[in-house]
């Protein structure tokens, strides 16, 4: 008896051991194993940060964001109207498709989308009461400082060309003809950013290299694109060292003549001017 109880106890035991081992077997429905929800209740985050860059000599560029989860696509918005839209997480705005002032880039699903913003306005300076080179006592020479940036109007005994990331033009009067010089066209001698000028133009995109004049007469009511070179850093070549921008001549005289100054100063080396 005593035996046989044993046996009973040992095979009891055996029995809850190799229970107790087995692999619990997911719960079962109708159609089989239940499977996690995976339904999307929700639009994505925004893809931020979102990182720009200028590329192909400024003239296009390029975006690049990390995944976002739930993300189906990405759709690039161009001042408010869809220009692209991709399932990788990089793309390139092409300028002479156009250029923009606000660029969205935004992951979406089937619940909607979420969008970063970057802002491509154009920063703005005024230089005014600035007088030709011929006047004496009075200010006729134009900084412009890309750390800011900023403008101001000065004397030529203010001129710093060791000033890194800053240039210099003056209001030089050629025979009656009033001109817009860098520095480097002048006694004063080249700064470490070298500023040269399209002809009278309305475009908002800045052409490539070749197209620019350290010296350029200027119209009363003329728009004129500026590229400013970092001397120090791929001199002649159009690079993310390197700025663009706009000077308007709102005013022009011998003795006061007033200017606006607009800079891409969002993305260095793009040549997009989009301005208002």
């Amino acid at each position: 008896m005593i035996g046989r109880f044993l046996v009973l106890s040992i095979m009891a035991l055996v029995l809850y051991a190799c229970k107790k081992d087995k692999p619990t077997e997911p719960e079962t429905g109708p159609d089989g194993p239940e499977k996690p929800d995976t339904t999307i209740t929700a639009p994505p985050s925004a893809p931020n940060p979102v990182k720009a860059e200028a590329v192909n000599g400024g003239a296009d560029l390029k975006l690049t964001w990390s995944s976002v989860e739930n993300a189906e696509r990405y759709a690039i918005y161009g001042d408010g109207v869809e220009v692209s839209i991709t399932a990788d997480t990089s793309t390139t705005l092409f300028g002479t498709s156009g250029v923009y002032t606000e660029v969205l880039v935004c992951a979406r699903n089937s619940e909607g989308e979420t969008c970063d913003t970057l802002d491509l306005s154009l920063w703005v300076g005024q230089a005014q009461n600035i007088c030709d080179h011929l006047q004496a006592g009075c200010s006729s020479w134009v900084k412009i400082d890309f750390n800011g940036p900023s403008v101001s109007v000065i004397q030529q005994s203010d001129v710093d060309m060791s000033l890194p990331n800053t240039g210099y033009f003056i209001l030089y009067d050629n025979n009656g003809n009033l001109e817009l010089r860098d520095a480097s066209a002048t006694s004063a001698g080249q700064a470490l950013m070298q500023l040269s000028f399209t002809e009278n133009t309305t475009s908002s995109f800045a052409p490539p290299a070749g197209n620019y004049t350290t010296a350029r007469s200027i119209v009363q009511g003329g728009r004129y694109i500026f590229w400013a070179d970092n001397v120090p850093s791929g001199y002649g070549i159009i690079d993310t060292n390197d700025y663009f921008g706009i000077i308007r001549v709102d005013r022009l005289s011998n003795t006061d003549t007033d200017l606006t100054v607009y800079i891409q100063d969002k993305v260095k080396g793009l040549r997009w001017l989009k301005s208002p």
